[in-house]
């Protein structure tokens, strides 16, 4: 099984802070990889266009953000970066690079090639 999970938090999707499960705002999931990469590869557009920055960690974790988002934080009492972030899953693993094939990194490559932020 493939998934892909939609988050929007003060945090990007790589750091799986305690309780990151409960920032999850979609979720989609496929029955073949290729339905899943085709979807994920959709949803990156999409955010490629709506978003002015994005950041890639591992292949497909992927958070946008545009600078004027944020959040206040009670806790801390300050305002934080709003990101919306994206994890493609294998099973209940992150699917990243070390995973895949070089034809699979060269997909992931291929759909980030106008990164706003290294």
């Amino acid at each position: 099984m493939w998934r892909i999970v939609q988050l929007k938090s003060d945090a990007e999707p790589w750091w799986f802070l305690e309780g990151w499960e409960s920032d999850i705002v979609s979720e989609w999931t496929f029955d073949t990889k290729q339905e899943a990469f085709n979807y994920y590869k959709e949803k990156m557009h999409e955010n490629l266009v709506n978003y002015e920055h994005v950041r890639v960690k591992r292949g497909t974790q992927a958070a946008f953000w545009n600078k004027d988002e944020y959040l206040f934080c009670d806790d801390c009492d300050e305002d934080l970066q709003v990101f919306h972030g994206y994890i493609l899953f294998s099973e209940h693993e992150p699917f990243i690079r070390e995973k895949m094939t070089d034809t699979e990194k060269q997909f992931f490559e291929k759909i980030f090639t106008i990164k706003k932020e290294a």
